[in-house]
């Protein structure tokens, strides 16, 4: 035990065993899981249509659209479904700016109304055309944006992935 901080480091050392015995079989199955049958190629895939479609301003539909895309593409569904869920914060983030893109790229249709949310609630009949609008605006926005910056991310993940495999010895 160290006298001037009460730190006793063998039962530190015991305790970080005994976290290391329980943890450790779930970490390498939790790994094994994400990892299974993903090659670098489609890892790096994963990551980015998992990234695309996190961020996607359409909140009702990005799993269904993860599930359909895994299949296709024979991607490791709970792999593309866990970074998916990610980003999903980051898709609350952006959801306005996606709409005030959308609105400022795709001129047509009836324009935003000041006060949104209150317009919806005030008129919920007409509201859905102008939910349809916006949803729509926005997901112009993120094919503009979004796609191109996966499409990105891909390119570079593979370049590196093929730099790592160069350098690898026995390789």
């Amino acid at each position: 035990m160290c006298i001037a901080t009460g730190f006793n480091a063998p039962a530190a050392q015991r305790l970080k065993s005994a976290v290391g015995r329980v943890f450790s079989p779930a970490l390498k199955r939790i790994r094994n899981v994400l990892t299974c049958g993903l090659t670098p190629q489609k890892s790096a895939l994963t990551l980015c249509v998992g990234f695309a479609f996190g961020v996607m301003p359409l909140l009702w539909g990005t799993s269904l659209i993860c599930i359909v895309v895994a299949y296709v593409f024979r991607l490791n569904h709970v792999a593309l479904q866990s970074v998916n869920y990610l980003f999903y914060p980051l898709q609350l983030v952006l959801l306005l700016p996606f709409f005030t893109l959308g609105a400022r790229l795709f001129p047509w249709g009836p324009p935003l109304p000041p006060h949104l949310f209150a317009t919806v609630i005030r008129n919920p009949g007409t509201s859905w055309q102008l939910l349809c609008w916006i949803t729509l605006k926005s997901l112009g926005a993120w094919l503009v944006t979004a796609v191109p910056a996966a499409v990105l991310a891909y390119g570079v993940l593979m370049v590196l992935a093929l730099l790592k495999n160069a350098h690898t010895p026995g390789v």
